[in-house]
């Protein structure tokens, strides 16, 4: 299921440096779930998100085939938090069309979540 235009949408992408800048929709229906009057974005979501904005950087078809190492530091509460930013880095070829990469979540003052992926590229 794809979250962009539902839980946030791109206001911003650079593909050089790799970085996307998002808008979190707080009126999504996953916000009024998790949790009513104190939203947070599950983690999940935040994995789909990195996911969604590597394949829209690298104009890749991507399929997610592990997640190595996940560190959520701060929680992404869509009301004080409206937008942030998806760094990837250390993007490495790996053997059978494989690309590992790290994805850090974070802000002006924040770093939310930081992720180390591998996805499959496919046709």
């Amino acid at each position: 299921m794809e979250l962009k235009n539902s839980l946030y949408k791109i206001i911003g992408i650079n593909r050089d440096s790799q970085i996307a800048q998002i808008e979190l929709l707080r009126e999504c229906a996953i916000y009024k779930a998790h949790f009513p009057e104190q939203p947070i974005t599950p983690g999940v979501c935040i994995i789909q998100i990195a996911t969604e904005l590597l394949k829209e950087i690298l104009d890749l078809p991507l399929s997610l085939k592990e997640l190595v190492n996940a560190k959520f530091l701060s929680v992404i509460n869509p009301v004080n938090t409206i937008s942030c930013s998806c760094q990837f880095q250390k993007l490495t070829e790996l053997p059978e069309d494989r690309i590992k990469v790290s994805a850090i979540f974070s802000d002006e003052s924040t770093v939310y979540a930081k992720l180390s992926l591998i996805y499959a590229k496919y046709e």
